[in-house]
């Protein structure tokens, strides 16, 4: 990926992460401030934890 493609990727994560409620890391770090990657496992996280729910129910 270019660089251009992974902020864009990036940009498009951070969004889908604050519809959610998500605006920084369990550590406390802006998500703008992080690398794309932490972004990135950031917004698995979230789905897993989400799709673990689901299968609660």
């Amino acid at each position: 990926m270019s660089d251009i493609e992974v902020q864009k990727r990036k940009s498009e994560l951070i969004k889908k992460l604050r519809r959610i409620g998500i605006y920084q890391t369990s550590d406390g770090r802006k998500l703008e401030d992080c690398s794309f990657y932490t972004v990135l496992w950031n917004y698995i996280d979230v789905k897993c934890k989400e799709g673990k729910l689901l299968s609660e129910e």
